[in-house]
């Protein structure tokens, strides 16, 4: 778009005589001279057809029409500039910052990641884990893994897996199960961070969970929950993505063959400007295909 192109200069000059409040601050900041500035003023009324400043001599100030010209275009040079900024910032320099919950970073991302660093040598992550899949917000990070529909404004969210709960137990213990409701008579490992995934197994499942004799043993997480689970302590109940090694190993098995699906998912959730970052990109790629079987 040639006239585009022709006003950026000048909208450039009309928001920096918004911002620092008037036309010699504005010289300044942007190197030239005040007439230059009243100049590109000029330009801009010109092409727009309408004004947008008032002059008296030295002074001007903006017309309703030019002052919420100049307030828009605040917030779109702001944007650039953090654009920029995130271009810059995402590269050899910073590392990529990954937001996740305990459990999943230990039993999913962190057995793939040596494939990663393989294939992506140059490309530095820094992991942090969140309380709970809920917690989605991306300060001081770039992506974050979200338990949700796939949708939140103004993100990008891909489906890594589906939310669907199981219950596993070492294979002696399973030996046992012959039926959902037999789960009630062993000890139940209950993961702190999601106190209700024992209820909506159990509801999804068609069994009544109220009974007074049923035995929970609260631990921190899901991750301690199959540790325990594994020494034979009782059943947990969690994600299927988490349950790959352990399944195909043999250490643990399914207690029951019955599947929790809540219709939601745990998704990759992004800000899609960053899309474009090259580092960016090829993590969000590797991530999503690994999660869709197609990497290791």
């Amino acid at each position: 778009m040639p006239q585009l192109r022709a006003l950026l200069g000048p909208l450039r000059v009309l928001h920096t005589v918004f911002r620092f409040g008037g036309v010699a601050r504005a010289a300044e900041i942007l190197h030239i001279t005040p007439g230059a500035v009243s100049h590109q003023l000029r330009k801009l009324e010109s092409h727009l057809k309408v004004q947008v400043v008032t002059r008296s001599g030295r002074d001007i100030d903006f017309t309703q029409t030019g002052g919420r010209l100049a307030l828009r275009m605040a917030d779109l040079f702001d944007r650039m500039e953090e654009v920029v900024a995130e271009t810059v910032q995402v590269g050899p320099n910073r590392p990529i910052r990954v937001k996740i919950i305990p459990t999943l970073a230990i039993q999913w991302l962190m057995p793939r990641l040596a494939s990663f660093y393989a294939q992506h040598p140059d490309i530095d992550l820094e992991i942090a884990t969140v309380a709970q899949a809920d917690d989605t917000g991306l300060h001081n990070a770039d992506f974050v893994v979200r338990r949700g529909a796939g949708h939140w404004e103004t993100l990008r969210a891909d489906l890594l897996y589906p939310d669907e709960l199981v219950t596993v137990c070492a294979p002696g213990m399973a030996e046992h199960i012959r039926h959902p409701s037999d789960i009630l008579k062993e000890k139940l490992l209950k993961s702190l961070i999601a106190p209700d995934a024992w209820s909506k197994w159990f509801s999804s499942a068609g069994v009544q969970a109220d009974n007074a004799d049923t035995r929970y043993i609260p631990l921190a997480n899901a991750a301690l929950c199959l540790q325990a689970a594994e020494q034979g302590l009782g059943v947990a109940v969690t994600q299927r993505a988490y349950m790959g090694r352990e399944l195909a190993s043999g250490a643990l098995v399914q207690a029951s063959s019955h599947i929790a699906a809540s219709g939601n998912g745990y998704y990759l959730v992004y800000d899609p400007e960053k899309w474009h970052n090259e580092p960016f990109r090829q993590f969000a790629q590797w991530l999503i295909a690994s999660a869709q079987g197609r990497g290791t």
